[in-house]
């Protein structure tokens, strides 16, 4: 990945009176703005249609298309300008991925297995001949009362 590119998952909810060839050149469209912008597509998630929370321009399902692509953050708001234009876009929505760097990739050794003791419940004080008058008189003396 180049270091001036960043990755963004981007969803689109497109109206669902759109075919099969119409979203295959939705697909081949989004490329072409990505493009133009100096980023790239990864991959694209299978698009599903869907029921809608809400009615979207009295739409009550969508077909919801999922892509990872790279671009270069500063193209990112002209991208999204230029999206907002196409008719068969009803939401989107781009989000970025932070990737985890790998520090090292060498295997963590395994951790040791400690045996915990088992923990057994105390005697009363009562038990023990300790009174509890006793016991109270002590924390007046300690608290100053």
């Amino acid at each position: 990945m180049d270091e001036a590119r960043k990755q963004y998952e981007l969803t689109c909810i497109l109206s669902p009176h759109i075919g099969e060839a119409d979203l295959n050149g939705f697909k081949k469209e989004l490329e072409r703005m990505i493009g133009e912008k100096k980023g790239k597509i990864i991959h694209f998630r299978e698009a599903e249609r869907k029921g809608l929370a809400y009615p979207i321009n009295r739409q009550k399902e969508g077909i919801y298309l999922l892509s990872h692509i790279e671009i270069e953050p500063e193209n990112v708001a002209d991208f999204l300008k230029e999206l907002k234009t196409k008719n068969e876009v009803l939401r989107y929505l781009i989000v970025y991925l932070e990737i985890p760097k790998q520090e090292n990739d060498r295997p963590r050794a395994p951790r040791k297995i400690v045996k915990i003791k088992k923990i057994t419940t105390t005697k009363s004080a009562e038990s023990k001949g300790i009174k509890l008058e006793e016991i109270d008189k002590k924390l007046d003396e300690l608290v100053g009362l």
